[in-house]
């Protein structure tokens, strides 16, 4: 019965997603040669012409390639934001197959380039705005006790535990955790966390039998996970969705990531959030931004660069050795704020009120403004408007042997500003208090997050008295 209200749900969700292909074809239509303006020499194309006919190939495009993109497996478990993103990359894809089409047609049937911008922005909006409102009405039905699933854990470690305090945290899932599975007080059934525990493991197969759910969730302590191609084995005749729950050091893990090669599941534990789409979103803010930022600070650098010079006739630009993204090392540019010879004895750290100071590099450092030659490095691809503060190689060499954790925040491209600063943890502050936040900011990336510390650090970075 389960299956089949699975089923129906599903044909019901590629009805609608049909549906709305279909309506932001013929919006996109109206919108295009209705109100916006159009060459009086082609004049109007009848919908019926050439927009209705190719409608039916374009659904059935899209439909293959949003089961292709996997928009319809199981997302009770999954972000709302990776089906965001889901959908965009589809929604890409489909106007490539658009296009295809509309050229594998005979040269009458050519549609408006400017039909297929109006349709790829409305389309995804429209597609988006329906996925999300069934996404957030069916989490809602669930938190009310509608559409629920039965889970039960095997195992009652820490894992387990973390397990089903995240299942209740994030209720809108819809997995009831019924019982552990453990040897645990196998004679007489105890309660863990308000959570009966049943077993002996051995005994699982009779467990489930009498006390059937829909999923199982494997997360036995690493010293017993020998037992899991037992607990694997057992449960071969069970109808219920196996999800295996590994033991990991949180401390350990950054953003994991499960994926396949050649039907070889590898965790990943250490992953850079810097791939596929986040890589080119990333990019091409840094860029847009970035470029903007540069052309509005130009005539500041122009007056900067020529203080610098009338100060000691030195150079105007400091280079300095840093280590960013994978470990890889590149030459960060500032605005000189010390004398030629400051580091003729080898790299120091620097310090408030540091002596070896020129008299404007003192005021370029209390302000930050020495760092915006960094934009070059962010359009060079060797920096990113937010990211954690690159450090010297000399340094890193101490500090990846006397900070845990010191090396993880090199799974992020170097920043401009970071979580860190916004949050008052630079200059001289507490390192490790730093890598935190660094740390933090990695495993929580979003685009949206990189807006706020942006927002945050003209009022509390460029503005404050603290050195970097």
């Amino acid at each position: 019965m389960l299956k089949q209200h699975n089923q129906l749900v599903l044909l019901m969700l590629i009805a609608a997603d049909a549906c709305a292909v279909a309506a932001a074809w013929l919006a996109s239509y109206h919108l295009r040669f209705e109100y916006m303006p159009v060459d009086p020499q082609k004049g109007v194309p009848a919908l019926a012409d050439k927009y209705l006919p190719i409608l039916p190939l374009v659904i059935v495009a899209h439909l293959v390639i949003f089961q292709r993109v996997r928009l319809y497996r199981p997302r009770r478990d999954g972000a709302l934001l990776a089906e965001m993103r889901d959908i965009l990359k589809a929604f890409a894809v489909s106007i490539v197959a658009v296009i295809v089409i509309d050229y594998a047609l005979p040269q009458a049937s050519k549609i408006s380039r400017q039909f297929l911008v109006t349709y790829a922005v409305l389309g995804t909006t429209c597609l988006a705005v329906l996925r999300g409102s069934v996404r957030l009405i069916a989490r809602a039905l669930r938190r009310r006790g509608f559409n629920r699933r039965a889970a039960a854990i095997v195992g009652s470690g820490r894992a387990a535990q973390r397990l089903l305090y995240a299942l209740r945290r994030n209720s809108w899932t819809g997995l009831d955790v019924r019982y552990f599975v453990d040897d645990a007080d196998a004679d007489k059934p105890g309660v863990l966390r308000g959570v009966p525990v049943r077993g002996p493991l051995s005994a699982l197969p009779a467990v489930l039998a009498a006390e059937p759910i829909d999923s199982v969730f494997i997360a036995l302590p690493t010293e017993r996970a020998h037992r899991t191609a037992e607990v694997l084995a057992a449960l071969e005749t069970s109808t219920a969705d196996v999800r295996l729950v590994p033991e990991i050091n949180p401390s350990f893990a950054m953003r994991p990531n499960v994926s396949e090669l050649d039907g070889v599941p590898i965790l990943a534990l250490r992953q850079t959030p810097l791939v596929g789409w986040n890589a080119v979103m990333k990019r091409a803010f840094d860029l847009v931004v970035g470029g903007l930022c540069l052309v509005i600070a130009a005539p500041a650098m122009a007056v900067i660069a020529a203080l610098i010079r009338l100060a000691d006739r030195g150079p105007v630009f400091y280079r300095q050795r840093r280590m960013g993204l994978d470990g890889r090392q590149f030459d960060m540019i500032k605005f000189r704020t010390m004398a030629v010879n400051a580091e003729a004895g080898g790299p120091v750290w620097s310090r408030r009120d540091d002596p070896r100071r020129t008299s404007i590099g003192a005021f370029l450092r209390r302000t930050s403004l020495d760092e915006l030659p960094n934009l070059f490095n962010v359009l060079r691809g060797e920096m990113s408007l937010v990211g954690p503060r690159p450090e010297r190689p000399e340094f890193i060499e101490q500090f990846k042997e006397e900070i845990p954790r010191y090396m993880l925040r090199h799974k992020m491209k170097a920043g401009m500003t970071g979580y860190a600063q916004v949050r008052g943890w630079r200059g001289d502050t507490s390192l490790k208090k730093r890598i935190q936040h660094d740390v933090h900011y990695i495993k929580h990336w979003s685009l949206g997050l990189d807006l706020r510390i942006l927002a945050q650090t003209v009022g509390t970075v460029w503005f404050s008295r603290h050195e970097t």
